[in-house]
């Protein structure tokens, strides 16, 4: 074994800036102390080349990286249409129309799950559309923004990694595929066939999924979102978004003032993902399917666009209604910037973090290493990989993307490591004594279904995360606060995934009763652990 460039080193700038979120709640100092700390490591201890290299190779490149800009831009463009909407009275109309179903508390949160499984092809989208629809719906509930920002976080990921289009599903296949190509013989299943026959192996995403509408329905919270519900119910909380400005807001707008400007950025989304996409995998001798077409698709592009065609048709659609004046216009579309600007500035330097845990890259022509970063993911790797049984291996490599997710703050990048190592380890050691490798087989299967579950489960738990972030800022809730009080439920799901999905498999039991013990023990822990907030805040509100 080689030994690492950087040993124990790498994974200090990660935990650095976990642990100072953890403990300051400063996430954006937390970040940029955790920046530095990895570049002075990358330039051995030299603090004035250091500091440079975080600012020119690291926090410069990721503000001018086209792709990031993307995601700033839809970002940004998605507040200034909420914004609108909102200062039109747009969002208090369609609220008004989702609260004739979502009339209580139970309902409210199943209305706000069953919506994000609705918009199932892209988590950022999923995110920013729910947090800001659903706010004032909660509020007037009194659901916490705690629960909210969780209902969105454990829905938007896990949909979008599960469902067959979504922006997902090409690069899930496609590190497939890089995993297959590392096999060695000429038998080599097919890279699109085996994402598929991993969907029931996802133990942790189809459990996330669930666990949502089963708090809900069984009324019962554990841990500080107990005490978050509890808060909320008894004393309640002035929003950020209500203060100020909502007394101004016209009495009588229709809910199609909300509606049609997020149903044009819902459209225009999917139809750029289908034109790029179909430009993408179109040939001449054989017409792509809608799966393709869509997975091919230019997720970033699409998700600019489509923001920009909803703040547009917005604008066009409030102004002749002249609910609001020019003044009041670019208030409203400002005010809606300023609401993203933190979580702007969060993703700019979790970015910057995530890229000084990068692997070395090869030259194909000279094969010369290139050290891009620390090799986080490398070195726990390395940790893990002596001496393994070959039941354990779906086991580990959740675990092992779950670390590394957690370290780094992304789903996708640990995918992008980890899964065409998964693939190519566990194909050698089904087939290490000549064996045929089937592509069904569970121990594969689960391997695929664990190294992309437990990339969900890392990142649902991490502060660093770009979609925690996203989805707390747009619930208008704490960042940390949400760390805390989503961190229980994913850690249920996590050990859950282990103790009666990824070990049960490896010695034989059928995914089926699999899922149906996790669901119950899901059930079972809610009772023994929860407790229902309703009944506690009427005992607070009872005490003299």
């Amino acid at each position: 074994m080689d030994p690492h460039p950087f040993g124990w080193l790498s994974l200090v700038p990660p935990l650095v800036a976990i642990a100072l979120a953890i403990i300051t709640r400063r996430t954006l100092l937390s970040l940029l102390f955790g920046i530095i700390v990895g570049a002075f490591i990358l330039q051995n201890g030299n603090p004035v080349t250091g500091l440079w290299s975080a600012c020119a190779d690291y926090l410069w490149v990721k503000a001018t990286d086209w792709d990031k800009v993307q995601v700033y831009l839809f970002t940004l463009l998605t507040g200034g249409m909420i914004g609108v909407v909102s200062a039109s009275g747009g969002m208090r109309g369609l609220v008004n129309l989702i609260v004739r179903f979502a009339d209580t508390r139970v309902k409210g949160q199943v209305t706000g799950w069953l919506m994000g499984l609705a918009i199932f092809f892209d988590d950022y989208a999923n995110m920013l559309l729910l947090g800001g629809t659903l706010k004032e719906v909660t509020d007037r509930l009194k659901i916490s923004r705690e629960k909210l920002a969780y209902i969105v976080d454990s829905t938007a990921a896990p949909v979008a990694g599960l469902a067959l289009i979504s922006t997902w599903v090409a690069t899930e296949i496609s590190f497939i595929e890089e995993g297959i190509n590392q096999i060695s013989g000429d038998a080599k299943p097919d890279a699109f066939l085996l994402f598929v026959e991993s969907i029931p192996y996802r133990f942790y995403s189809w459990w996330a999924l669930l666990l949502v509408p089963l708090v809900a329905l069984t009324r019962h919270d554990f841990g500080p979102m107990l005490k978050a519900e509890v808060t909320m119910l008894s004393q309640g909380t002035a929003k950020e978004e209500s203060a100020g400005g909502e007394e101004s807001l016209p009495e009588s707008s229709s809910w199609l003032n909300a509606a049609i400007p997020v149903g044009t950025m819902l459209a225009g989304v999917v139809a750029v993902l289908y034109w790029t996409g179909y430009q993408s995998v179109k040939s001449d001798d054989l017409e792509p399917t809608l799966l393709q077409i869509i997975g091919d698709g230019d997720s970033y592009r699409a998700l600019l666009y489509g923001s920009a065609l909803s703040l547009v048709v917005a604008i066009m659609l409030i102004a002749p209604q002249r609910l609001l004046s020019a003044g009041q216009f670019s208030w409203a579309v400002l005010k809606g910037f300023r609401a993203m600007l933190p979580a702007l500035l969060i993703l700019w330097l979790a970015a910057s973090l995530a890229a000084q845990t990068e692997p070395p890259t090869f030259d194909k022509e000279t094969g010369e290493m290139t050290l891009n970063g620390l090799n986080t993911a490398g070195y726990l790797k390395q940790l893990l990989e002596a001496n393994l049984p070959i039941e354990m291996l779906p086991t580990t490599v959740f675990i092992l993307a779950a670390a590394v997710a957690f370290s780094t703050g992304t789903s996708w990048g640990t995918m992008g490591i980890l899964v065409p190592l998964s693939v190519s380890l566990s194909a050698g050691m089904l087939t290490g004594n000549g064996e045929t490798l089937d592509v069904a087989d569970p121990i594969l299967l689960s391997v695929v279904g664990s190294v992309l579950a437990g990339a969900i489960f890392g990142d649902h738990c991490s502060p660093i995360s770009d979609t925690t972030i996203l989805s707390s800022q747009s619930c208008g809730c704490d960042h940390m606060a949400h760390v805390r009080t989503q961190m229980p439920y994913a850690i249920l799901g996590g050990v859950l995934s282990i103790s009666l999905g990824t070990i049960p498999i490896a010695y034989g039991m059928p995914v089926y009763v699999c899922h149906v013990l996790g669901v119950g023990a899901m059930v079972g822990v809610l009772f023994l652990l929860g407790k229902n907030p309703d009944t506690l805040a009427a005992e607070v509100e009872a005490e003299p």
